[in-house]
């Protein structure tokens, strides 16, 4: 490997000229590009888009599936970017062709137009026209370069992905770079406080800190690879390869010293005003950054790792590219997992909480279709506060149909120790009127509710089809004691963001939708 090195050093210095024009023409527009990202209008245009508070209240739960329920700010930015990330991912649309303005059917392309004022107003240089094969109008299909207009239309290939990306990366804060693949792709890279490093995020896949995705899992033949920020202009390259020989082979723009005296010379540039205790920091992460990337290159850790081919974009398109990698079936973001702590003792506790209730009904002589309505009641009163923001829950029991309020006030008691266990309470408020709201950690109740819900399915199930409703009729604990639960795990494969693996073990049904047959969960 070391000898095909430096043969194809040789070659390069023999091939390739000195004239570094063309590689500088290539790079240099996406320095105005990504200072776009600086501009508090855009910022605050992309910031406006994001439900946060959904966002924060998932991260947070992420990590409290984890045991942490005490997370410092850089683990909560850390996992608040992931979420980012996914909801970005599920939010902009991507475009192989535009549906019919005029009817919405599909649409054939029809080459390129020429762009009209308002399309040049935001960087659409570029405009692809389709014909609709219904009603033959012609659809137009700016490619938009400003992330202001993207964030308002929400779709795009893999350019228009990454740049408004990137904008939201830099709206909440983080140090953030546009990712230029020579070979046609783009993404972004973020620091991760949390990992101490760059990370690789990929806004078309939903992928995060996967460099070899593109040439493990998509079969590219990577030659340069470019970071830009508006810190600087950085060869990240090596980052994204285990065949730096072959890879050398193919970059015959410039030979490796232009390359870099032209990085540098732009670097300058976007530092030029930094005071120089900045410019000491960042010189020093530089330097870190490089012999990382160096130490990782001819690394074998990540030898094992199974990695998708593109999943984003029409087949054909993808077949045409090469990208689809060697295995068609292998899914998204499909991967060898870190191994996790799965926290789940709130599963068992929820389930022993409704003893109480059950007790109720049975004490008292609820027949069971009374029972069944108190308990739909309980999911739509739990339903509600589920509604309200994760910060500050509180629903009012007068929300209760009057038929249900008189029935629901006598089994407070009884689901007394339901709500302790939800970091919930009831409270009797001064006009007389009973509210459930927060009594502890917002995270424990975020993490808990699903599993009520699906508990409270669970028991109207169970008495819809009991037919000697009475105390024989209950076996407690309502929880299967052969369930597999808490300790370290560790799956073979698991797709972002719905199948982190600790989801096998959250209680809840719907999360249960990973085909086992393919994946392989130890527990």
């Amino acid at each position: 490997m070391f000898q095909a090195e430096e043969e194809a050093l040789l070659f390069q210095q023999h091939a390739v000229g000195e004239n570094s024009g063309q590689f500088e023409e290539t790079v240099h527009p996406y320095i105005s590009k990504v200072l776009m990202y600086e501009d508090p209008i855009r910022q605050e245009a992309a910031k406006k888009t994001v439900p946060v508070e959904r966002l924060e209240e998932k991260s947070l739960v992420s990590l409290a599936r984890e045991g942490n329920f005490k997370p410092s700010k850089t683990e909560q930015d850390h996992a608040f970017l992931l979420q980012l990330l996914f909801w970005f991912k599920q939010t902009f649309r991507w475009v192989n062709a535009p549906p019919c303005d005029g009817c919405s059917n599909e649409t054939v392309g029809q080459g390129m137009g020429t762009p009209l004022p308002s399309e040049i107003q935001y960087g659409a240089a570029r405009v692809e026209l389709f014909r609709c094969k219904v009603c033959s109008k012609i659809t137009r299909f700016p490619r938009y370069n400003d992330p202001l207009k993207l964030v308002e239309t929400k779709r795009g290939r893999c350019g228009e992905w990454a740049n408004c990306f990137t904008l939201y990366c830099r709206a909440f804060g983080y140090e953030s770079r546009l990712i230029l693949d020579f070979t046609d792709h783009v993404w972004t890279e973020c620091f991760s406080q949390s990992l101490g490093r760059w990370m690789h995020l990929d806004p078309c896949e939903g992928i995060y800190d996967r460099p070899l995705l593109y040439e493990k899992g998509w079969n590219k033949k990577l030659n340069y690879v470019i970071a830009i920020s508006k810190d600087g202009v950085f060869d990240v390259t090596k980052r994204y390869t285990r065949k730096w020989h072959e890879v050398l082979s193919r970059r015959n723009i410039a030979t490796e010293q232009t390359v870099s005296a032209v990085l540098a010379k732009m670097t300058r540039e976007c530092r030029r005003s930094f005071a120089s205790e900045t410019l000491s920091t960042l010189e020093d992460r530089d330097k870190c950054e490089r012999e990382a990337m160096e130490r990782d290159l001819y690394s074998t850790d990540d030898a094992p790792v199974s990695l998708p081919g593109r999943q984003s974009g029409d087949k054909e398109w993808r077949i045409s590219r090469s990208e689809i990698g060697s295995d068609d079936n292998c899914s998204l973001s499909c991967s060898s997992c870190p191994v996790r702590v799965c926290i789940d003792e709130h599963v068992t506790t929820i389930y022993n909480a409704f003893s109480s209730v059950l007790s109720h009904f049975v004490e008292n002589n609820v027949p069971k279709s009374g029972a069944i309505e108190l308990l739909k009641i309980l999911k739509g009163i739990l339903g509600d506060l589920k509604k309200s923001p994760y910060k500050t829950r509180r629903v009012s029991l007068n929300s209760v149909p009057n038929n249900g309020q008189k029935i629901v006030h006598q089994l407070l008691p009884s689901i007394g120790h339901l709500l302790r266990v939800l970091s919930l309470k009831s409270e009797l408020n001064t006009d007389g009127r009973v509210d459930i709201v927060l009594a502890g950690d917002p995270v424990k109740t975020s993490l808990s509710l699903p599993v009520v819900f699906k508990a409270l399915d669970d028991m109207i199930h169970d008495l819809n089809n009991c037919d000697n409703f009475g105390k024989g009729s209950f076996c407690l604990p309502l929880l299967k004691l052969n369930r597999i639960h808490s300790g370290s795990v560790l799956a073979s494969g698991e797709e972002f963001p719905f199948g982190i693996v600790t989801s096998a073990f959250d209680g809840i049904r719907p999360s249960k939708w990973e085909d086992l047959m393919a994946r392989e969960v130890v527990g």
